[in-house]
């Protein structure tokens, strides 16, 4: 993590430049300092790279670990050797990973399962996941150590490594948990099969005898207290109890202990998790929204805006805005319609990322942006005096995190995710690249349904091109057939009418021969033009082959059809305002009739236009 020391806030505003090494200050272990755990360990993972890498560095640290190369095999092994946790992708062969861990945790639902996956890919699956019950989640990108830290996080607080000694009845230590051996400075190797005197003395008490005395009596301890003396001379005042069990024929003592408070602490811990891990459940099916969200968004505008109205809903306390980059500006801005908090005036934050003298600059969301890296600020008084933090302030928001939207292999973020929390907020690495997957993804949607958009109108020209008639902007013969075929099978089964015109340009030969086709050309588009005009929405002006167009009538009668080439037929006759020759055509009409094929009606209409240029031309038949 770096600080900026060139501001004057900078205890308050971070840039995080490694977030691999982005932890609260509650988990700062690192993997050396970790004793082996005492645990059988089921690795499923198909990829004999990725198992054989991570299985090597995984036995130097659990007692047994057991590899297997899909679900089917992992689920043998787990019937066969109980293990105390299992490890395991998703995509399997025979037996996917989702459908092993169903079957074992309606076997045994206590089991920890650790999932390592490629998450950006994963998200449905992960979704499911949780809701058989899985314990956590790991990157597959990320190193073993992060996998080991999470197995090793979730193990120190089970009992058999907390606070566990077992004895004989003469005081002989058995076993004692690597945990508790490592609170009290020992290795549990030192204290093996030495006098439980060692660790422990009596607690002067007229009511409370010796707890080391009270196993001669061969019957299990409700309650005791003892001081245990750590290797280093300190003391610990712990509670506990002893259960007396017979294993291979011999007594023994299995007791339990636990600072005073530790049970109020461990109940607020718990309480603690169980909130985290809701919250985190609700940012992943969050992102698994948003991803669907990408395929069902018409526009961006939509994509984004259903994004940040569903932000609140992750958490109650969690609000948000989007801003996009245009150029170097960040400029456009999405936020929560129904929030309780005015965003609008945000806008006028927009600056140009370019002019380093401007203090706007130093804002979370710019910062952001300029150094393409997550910036949090947990104490928003530092801010630069701007409308955004007297905005921030007025509604009670203290702390903020802009995290950058980015596109793989692009220089600059597509845009800013800022999100605001009406309490301090602590972020540990999960909940960082949980979030930061969430930014990347909506990044992702916009430069998705923007292509797609673009695709679409692609498709839309190249369809319109390959449909139309290059000269005269009409339908094309071959999508005029597609057309009238359609309309028979529509009146075929509504029985409904429809009729067609058929017409064409008188004498064009001759006006091509005297003029040039250079005015025949121009006659064709200016008569399409005059025909479409005075067309309905639903008909359609078909160009069937040189001079000769046909109409497509939908919803419309045999004596409709003929108002209609009336009135079209002196359209075009009075049309000579600006082309050089006198436009005129001979229009035939006809209307479908049952039983009758597109060929059939197509020369019942042609039959009708040669019989109107027979009888002198610029006329209608029918």
């Amino acid at each position: 993590m770096k600080i900026f020391n060139n501001l004057s806030f900078r205890k308050h505003i971070y840039v995080i430049i490694n977030r691999n090494y982005f932890v609260s200050t509650k988990g700062k272990k690192r993997v050396q300092q970790l004793h082996k755990l005492p645990i059988k360990v089921i690795y499923v993972e198909d990829d004999e790279t990725i198992m054989s890498k991570t299985a090597n560095f995984l036995q130097n640290y659990v007692e047994e670990i057991y590899v297997a190369k899909n679900g089917k095999e992992g689920l043998e092994l787990f019937f066969d050797m109980g293990p105390d946790a299992v490890i395991t992708d998703f995509e399997m062969p025979v037996m996917d990973g989702l459908e092993m861990i169903k079957e074992i945790k309606e076997h045994r639902p206590d089991t920890p399962i650790f999932v390592t996956t490629s998450f950006e890919n994963d998200t449905l699956h992960l979704t499911r996941a949780i809701e058989y019950g899985i314990t956590q989640y790991v990157s597959k990108s990320s190193k073993p150590e992060r996998l080991l830290q999470s197995i090793y996080d979730y193990f120190k607080n089970d009992e058999k490594f907390n606070f566990h000694l077992e004895l004989l009845d003469d005081g002989t230590i058995l076993s004692i948990g690597e945990r508790f051996a490592f609170i009290l400075g020992y290795s549990p190797e030192e204290l093996l099969l030495e006098h439980a005197s060692r660790i422990i003395e009596p607690i002067p008490h007229i009511h409370n005898r010796h707890f080391l005395s009270k196993l001669n009596e061969k019957k299990s301890i409700e309650y005791a207290h003892c001081i245990f003396k750590r290797k280093d001379g300190a003391e610990l005042l712990l509670s506990g109890s002893a259960e007396l069990v017979y294993f291979d024929g011999k007594k023994k003592y299995i007791s339990k202990w636990h600072p005073v408070d530790s049970i109020m602490r461990s109940n607020e811990e718990i309480k603690e998790r169980l909130a985290k891990e809701t919250y985190l459940k609700s940012l992943m099916k969050f992102h698994a929204e948003i991803s669907q969200d990408i395929i069902t968004a018409f526009t961006i505008e939509e994509f984004l805006q259903g994004f940040i109205e569903k932000l609140p809903k992750t958490s109650e306390k969690t609000l948000g805005f989007l801003m996009l980059m245009e150029g170097s500006r960040l400029k456009e801005l999405y936020h929560p319609s129904n929030s309780g908090v005015t965003f609008d005036s945000i806008a006028s934050e927009t600056i140009d990322l370019e002019n380093s003298e401007n203090k706007k600059l130093y804002l979370p969301c710019f910062l952001a942006m300029k150094h393409s890296q997550i910036v949090f600020v947990d104490d928003i008084s530092n801010l630069p005096e701007t409308k955004l933090k007297e905005l921030l302030t007025k509604n009670g928001i203290v702390t903020v995190i802009s995290i950058p939207m980015k596109i793989r292999l692009k220089n600059m973020p597509t845009g800013i995710l800022t999100l605001l929390f009406k309490q301090n907020h602590t972020f540990d690495k999960e909940e960082l690249d949980l979030w930061q997957n969430i930014a990347n993804t909506v990044a992702f949607g916009i430069e998705s349904i923007k292509a797609k958009i673009e695709r679409d109108e692609l498709i839309r020209k190249l369809d319109l091109m390959a449909h139309t008639d290059k000269l005269t902007g009409t339908v094309n013969r071959h999508r005029g057939i597609e057309l009238l075929e359609h309309e028979i099978k529509r009146a075929k089964r509504y029985e409904h009418p429809f009729s067609i015109i058929y017409f064409d340009i008188d004498h064009f030969k001759k006006i091509n021969d005297t003029y040039g086709h250079a005015t025949g050309d121009t006659v064709l588009i200016k008569a399409t033009e005059t025909i479409k005009r005075n067309l309905r929405a639903t008909d359609t002006l078909i160009r069937w082959g040189g001079e000769e167009f046909m109409i497509l009538l939908p919803e419309t009668t045999l004596s409709d059809a003929v108002h209609l080439a009336k009135k079209l037929r002196e359209y075009l006759e009075m049309r000579s305002a600006d082309i050089p020759v006198p436009i005129t055509a001979s229009f035939g009409v006809a209307s479908w009739e049952e039983g009758q094929s597109l060929d059939t009606l197509v020369h019942r209409a042609d039959t009708k236009m040669y019989e109107a240029k027979t009888l002198g031309r610029n006329r209608i038949a029918y």
